[in-house]
């Protein structure tokens, strides 16, 4: 029976080999010859968000089949309008879009009104969009992740750079969803640094020095993303121990302008509104959510530690609240990552939306596996790119 096996198996790994072989090198292959994973992206209106947006556009190796706004930054009611705008300006059609409550669960926790007028004016005049586009289809957001997750015949990730409003609805709304989710990938919190409400000079802000913005937005409905990890939900996170790690420069801005790309050319007028006006000692990396992204997309980019994640739920807004604590002696909910670096990848910040970031998705089929583990590490580490 041994020697049966190995043949069916080396000979699927031969017919797998030939196949990603033709993929590989004949120059009609493009990302649609190749396994794409059906993406949700979930974000609260901020700038870095849809940075992080344009990234998985143009990733090959993702299928968004909806963008859901979440209460945070914006308020998903309004800024559907400028995200209609955007997909216009990209020529992206055919994408839903889910539209989330405009307040948390629980509690009062808002970002000033500021900072929610520039996602309002989106940070005009650093970025532009046509005055008309095609319209989006829209629908509750909750209902509509539940709806695709259910509806997707391959396991659905979702990359979820806000608050936590709308995936803790999701789950309400149908638990059973987890059992179609690949990835929970998460932008938020602070591990072992401090937050960030500390750079805004007013109380509760100024005197929590321990929370996230994202995970302190919604901080009820964070807890309850972290505990669907009992039940089988699969958990990243990219905190702000991540984020501080990576810098992206007027150098890179330049670059990603310089690539021409639809998706690139915005990118780089949200890089220059985030170096001109947000920059600062206090915030290294303004832009956040493109690091999580850059995680879900490329498993080497970090070594990420499992940890069980608490979120203090208790405490008043300007103490304590939404502060995410790793929690010694219980099992572990979240893998965390810690230390990114692009010494990792193929590729730098200045390549993020060039063709050298485009890397062929990695295999999920055991034929995959089998063709990729005999052509050998080598085909990996030169990470061919699909034009």
């Amino acid at each position: 029976m041994k020697n049966i096996f190995t043949k069916i198996a080396a000979t699927a790994a031969t017919g797998a080999i030939l196949s990603v072989a033709i993929a590989i090198d004949s120059p009609k292959a493009d990302a649609a010859s190749l396994t794409r994973t059906p993406l949700i992206v979930d974000d609260d209106g901020s700038q870095d968000g849809m940075t992080a947006l344009a990234y998985m556009l143009q990733n090959p190796k993702f299928d968004i089949q909806a963008i859901t706004l979440a209460q945070g930054i914006a308020q998903p009611e309004s800024f559907v309008n400028n995200l209609e705008r955007m997909l216009g300006r990209l020529g992206v059609t055919g994408i839903p879009v889910g539209v989330g409550r405009s307040d948390p669960l629980q509690g009062n926790n808002v970002y000033p009104d500021f900072i929610r007028e520039g996602a309002n004016t989106f940070w005009s005049p650093f970025v532009t969009l046509p005055d008309t586009a095609p319209p989006v289809v829209t629908r509750p957001a909750a209902e509509l992740i539940v709806e695709k997750v259910k509806q997707s015949s391959e396991p659905v990730a979702i990359l979820a750079t806000g608050s936590m409003t709308n995936i803790a609805e999701a789950l309400r709304l149908d638990p059973t969803i987890i059992n179609n989710i690949s990835v929970l990938e998460i932008l938020g919190g602070a591990v072992f640094v401090p937050g960030n409400l500390g750079v805004l000079p007013n109380p509760p802000y100024s005197t929590n020095k321990v929370a996230e913005f994202n995970i302190w937005a919604d901080p009820v409905a964070a807890q309850e993303v972290f505990n669907a990890a009992q039940l089988g939900l699969k958990i990243r996170l990219t905190p702000l121990d991540a984020t501080n790690q990576i810098q992206f420069s007027r150098e890179d801005q330049q670059a990603w302008k310089a690539t021409g790309t639809p998706e690139s050319l915005i990118a780089s007028e949200f890089l220059d509104f985030a170096l001109t006006v947000i920059a600062s000692d206090n915030d290294p990396n303004p832009v956040w959510d493109l690091v999580a992204a850059i995680n879900l997309s490329e498993p080497s980019f970090c070594n990420e530690v499992p940890l069980h994640i608490n979120i203090i739920t208790d405490t008043p807004p300007g103490e304590t609240q939404g502060q995410t604590v790793a929690v010694d002696g219980r099992p572990p909910n979240a893998n965390v990552c810690l230390n990114p670096s692009f010494d990792n990848l193929s590729f730098s910040t200045r390549e993020v939306f060039s063709a050298e970031s485009k890397s062929v998705p990695e295999p999920t089929s055991v034929l995959g596996l089998l063709a990729f583990g005999a052509l050998g590490v080598g085909a990996l580490v030169k990470k061919k790119t699909v034009n």
